[in-house]
């Protein structure tokens, strides 16, 4: 299963300290307690996450990109949706999100694929056919089994780990698990025995189980095809074979990736992508304050890493109508709650854990990080850009959303605690979780629950100590702050590691709470495989019912990022899956 970004992996920056700025520019028509700005309040802002900014056809011209790190080029390894965002140049699958923005660009399309997958056994096999003339960047015909080796390179988690398990954990035969093509002892080699090609335009998966949200897990960069001859292992990302509008060189001696035309691509056989520009730079290992300046200043076009400007940037772009017009602050899709395991004591019981959903003031947290630029409150274990968002509040939070301690303190007798109790409370040691977790514990403290936040190294936080059961019960850690986000746009990649008791394992545990039982994985069950979208919708929200009634979760906030286009920026949005601008579509005037 997918693993939690602790600190998180697409996390919005703190607004933080923007205070003084923004009140001096007089042009917001409304702040929150922190001081910050109400996004709807400033004008122009957010227009992106909603339709396209200043469309245009138009080809031509450099497009200018900045970015930091990149962990990989190599679809197999890669693990961050900036460099997602940046592969729908060079890599395509068999289907692929919408280019466009909300709740369209969450939608699956065709691809490499003349139509989405077909499946007769109710969403156990699935079946695609290729689209005619497709050819690799050096001329050669992509076939069906270019896309079964391309797969086949996830199982060599020795050789190339760091990405996605999704396609392996749905296709990995547990009776014969297959090690990859690099070590495949299938007899005559035949790889993978889950994938079938019976000719070089179709293809067919046999998963282990009915998977309705497949077509999402092939959209992945996981489902990327690969020409075996131009596999290289762990030194393929040097040089990765494309099928998109673009090659990739580079980087140079100054960490910048270039891409250029692929003369081999066509309109024709592609009906995602714009390929506006002719050439494409991309700036990498940029500390975030460089990259706001050069955008700022107009040397790059916009930053991809979806990871929003810093406070100085931040405060700059709001106090400014010129260019908050230009700017949006999407949520993230990352959503910071506090889990319960019921393995600690009081945590045990439930209305020990109800005491908690109610005593937290949620606006306080919300303010701590920055204001309603920084993050946005949440109630639900649903981040607001999954389809179906329940606007539910089942525990709700009183004025204000300030806590609502009477019922805290009654639930506190319930629990048989009516004066409180003492708590360990887990949190990553750097980014926004410290500022969550002392906000936290302050409102917890209001109705008796004494905390003691422990912070710990972040590359030992889910491997040896929040998610190592065995380490939650002697730390006695009875609350973890962690914060999460879905691999893709389904409430079945956000909900099961977290709910599901057949994903607890020893170590790298995802189901914080350690919730479980036979009702709630039959609801599981149920939703997996349900196809039908309106109907998976409400299986969904079943399963969160059932979650949120456990009171094991509580949600705190969702993070936003503020982002800033260039002037020069054509079809300019956010998309839903990525969290930036599409470089899939953008142009440059």
């Amino acid at each position: 299963m997918t693993a939690p970004r602790f600190g998180g992996r697409r996390g919005g920056r703190r607004l933080a300290g923007t205070v003084a700025a923004l009140a001096v520019a007089g042009l917001l028509a409304g702040c929150d307690r922190s001081g910050a700005p109400q996004p709807a309040a400033v004008r122009g802002l957010d227009s992106g996450s909603t339709q396209p900014r200043a469309t245009s056809a138009a080809p031509g011209g450099t497009l200018k990109l900045v970015t930091g790190a990149v962990d990989s080029l190599d679809p197999a390894r890669s693990y961050a949706p900036g460099v997602w965002n940046v592969m729908r140049l060079y890599t395509r699958q068999l289907v692929t999100y919408a280019t466009r923005p909300d709740d369209p660009g969450a939608r699956v399309v065709p691809d490499l694929a003349t139509g989405l997958g077909k499946t007769t056994d109710g969403g156990r096999t699935w079946t695609y056919q290729l689209r005619p003339g497709l050819r690799w960047d050096d001329g050669k015909p992509v076939t069906t089994p270019d896309l079964k080796y391309g797969i086949e390179r996830l199982f060599a988690s020795d050789v190339l780990p760091g990405g996605p398990t999704w396609l392996v954990t749905l296709l990995d035969d547990r009776a014969a698990p297959y090690d990859g093509p690099y070590r495949d002892r299938t007899p005559g080699h035949l790889g993978l025995r889950s994938i079938t090609t019976p000719d070089p335009r179709t293809i067919v998966f046999k998963l282990v189980r009915p998977f309705a949200d497949w077509d999402k897990v092939l959209a992945l960069p996981g489902g990327t095809p690969v020409p075996a001859a131009r596999d290289r292992g762990a030194g393929y990302a040097a040089h990765p074979a494309s099928l998109g509008p673009y090659t990739v060189a580079g980087p140079d001696s100054h960490g910048v990736l270039l891409f250029t035309r692929n003369r081999f691509w066509s309109k024709e056989v592609d009906p995602v992508r714009a390929a506006l520009p002719d050439r494409i730079e991309l700036a990498t290992g940029l500390v975030p304050a460089e990259r706001d300046r050069r955008v700022l200043a107009g040397q790059a076009d916009a930053d991809v890493s979806g990871s929003g400007l810093q406070p100085a940037a931040a405060a700059q772009v709001l106090a400014d109508p010129a260019l908050t017009v230009r700017a949006d602050d999407p949520t993230t899709g990352t959503l910071r709650m506090l889990a319960m395991p019921a393995s600690v004591p009081p945590f045990d019981n439930v209305h020990c854990r109800k005491a908690v959903q109610y005593a937290l003031d949620k606006a306080a947290v919300k303010d701590a990080v920055g204001g309603s630029a920084a993050a946005a409150l949440a109630t639900t274990l649903w981040p607001r850009g999954l389809p179906g968002y329940p606007a539910i509040t089942p525990y709700p939070g009183g004025e204000g959303n300030r806590g609502d301690q009477p019922t805290a303190r009654a639930e506190l007798t319930r629990c048989g605690k009516p004066t409180g109790f003492a708590a360990n409370l887990a949190v990553v040691a750097d980014g926004r979780g410290p500022v969550v977790a002392d906000a936290a514990a302050r409102s917890l403290a209001a109705v008796g629950i004494r905390v003691t936040v422990k912070k710990y190294p972040r590359n030992q936080f889910l491997s040896v100590v929040a998610g190592a059961p065995a380490v939650v019960r002697s730390d006695q850690l009875g609350l973890i702050l962690a914060d999460w986000s879905a691999d893709f746009p389904s409430p079945h990649a956000f909900l099961v590691p977290l709910a599901d008791s057949r994903s607890i394992r020893p170590s790298g545990n995802t189901n914080l709470a350690e919730l479980g039982g036979a009702e709630l994985e039959q609801a599981v069950d149920d939703a997996t495989a349900t196809l039908d979208p309106v109907a998976q919708t409400t299986a969904w929200q079943t399963v969160e019912t059932l979650v949120m009634r456990s009171a094991a979760y509580a949600p705190l906030i969702e993070d936003r990022a503020l982002l800033l286009a260039s002037p020069r920026l054509r079809n300019v949005y956010v998309h839903p899956v990525y969290h930036g601008y599409d470089v899939a579509s953008l142009g440059v005037s």
